[in-house]
This record gives C-alpha cells, sequence and structure tokens, in this order.
C-alpha cells in the first residue's frame, strides 16, 4: 500500500537524526565508545542511579488493586502535584498539579499542545539550531515552522521571536535545557 507524499517526505527529512545516530554506533565500534560522543538523538549511556533502580523494583513488587493499571490521562494527581510544587519553587511561579499534563516524552507531549492550538495555516516559531522532528510534528497537525536565529551562545534572541510574531503565531517552541545544544534557559 502506497503512502501519502507528505510521509515519505517527511521520513526523509527525519531519517537524517538515525542516520547520525547509525554513524555514531559504527564509529564506536571502530574507535572505541569512550573516543565517541554522539549527541544525535539524547540515548542515555549511564546507568539510573541506585535509587531509582530500588524505587522501580518497589513498585514493580507493588500488588494493591489498580497499581499497575492505566492512569489518568494527565498522569497521577500526586505525581502532578509534586512536580507542580517542585516547579513553583524552582521558577518562582505559582503551579498546582492542575497546571500540569504528564506525557510520554516530549514528543508525544508537544504533538498533543500543537494538536490541541494549530489550525491550518498557523505559524510555530523554533530557535535555530532546533530539533529536526519538529518541522515534521508543526506540518502533522497543519502548522508552518518559521525558524529564527539564536545569539552566537546559543541564548534565545527575543528580539528576533517577537519580530517573527504575527496574526498566524500560534506557538513558540523553546526547550531547556535546549535540544540540540544544551543550553539551558
Amino acid at each position: 500500500m502506497p503512502i501519502a507524499n507528505a510521509v515519505r517526505e517527511a521520513q526523509v527529512k527525519s531519517s537524517w537524526i538515525r542516520k547520525m545516530f547509525e554513524e555514531g554506533a559504527a564509529l564506536k565500534q571502530q574507535h572505541g565508545a569512550g573516543n565517541v560522543f554522539d549527541f544525535s538523538i539524547g540515548n542515555p549511556d549511564v546507568n539510573p542511579p541506585q535509587a531509582f533502580h530500588d524505587a522501580l523494583v518497589r513498585l514493580a513488587s507493588d500488588d494493591a488493586p489498580g497499581s499497575h493499571g492505566y492512569m489518568p490521562n494527565t498522569g497521577f494527581p500526586d505525581v502532578r502535584a509534586r512536580l507542580a510544587e517542585r516547579a513553583s519553587e524552582q521558577q518562582g511561579v505559582e503551579l498546582e498539579g492542575k497546571h500540569v499534563v504528564m506525557s510520554v516524552g516530549a514528543a508525544g507531549g508537544l504533538n498533543v499542545v500543537l494538536k490541541a492550538v494549530l489550525n491550518p495555516g498557523d505559524e510555530v516559531i523554533v530557535p535555530r539550531p532546533f530539533f529536526v522532528e519538529y518541522g515534521a510534528y508543526i506540518s502533522n497537525h497543519g502548522g508552518t515552522m518559521v525558524l529564527v536565529d539564536s545569539a552566537d551562545d546559543f541564548d534565545l534572541d527575543i528580539g528576533a521571536i517577537a519580530a517573527a510574531m504575527n496574526e498566524r503565531t500560534a506557538a513558540v517552541i523553546i526547550t531547556s535545557p535546549h535540544n540540540p545544544t544544551g543550553r539551558v534557559y
């Protein structure tokens, strides 16, 4: 069964990050893992802390009714409340659990948000350099990506973002730490 042209084009564009990952794996084989630093897909290569492992074992061993069933669509209320509390402390803003929605990874979360806010022809501003998949996420929901340059040190250029905004602007994607530079805003 043939696939849509837009999907085929998206596969070609998005495959570059996968090619970089595969090239990184080949270079690690050739030169040794300690001599190659792969910054392609953000795939952690360090073990999680022992406390995480212990908590995971404890949770997996929990046999309370419902402990391994589906959670609410927005995430467990107690976890959302704790995340809101932490973000409030760290960012100096007032958040409650109802302001937090959990997702399985940034890609899933961004796609849900873009589906919720984009109408056909809306624009999404993205600072350069950017994670290549953002273009696919935006076009999947009828939007157009508008790229703006970052400062030389990869900090946000607020003036460039403001200048790119217009009546069609529906969103600005800002990640922190920034992907792919790692810059924290």
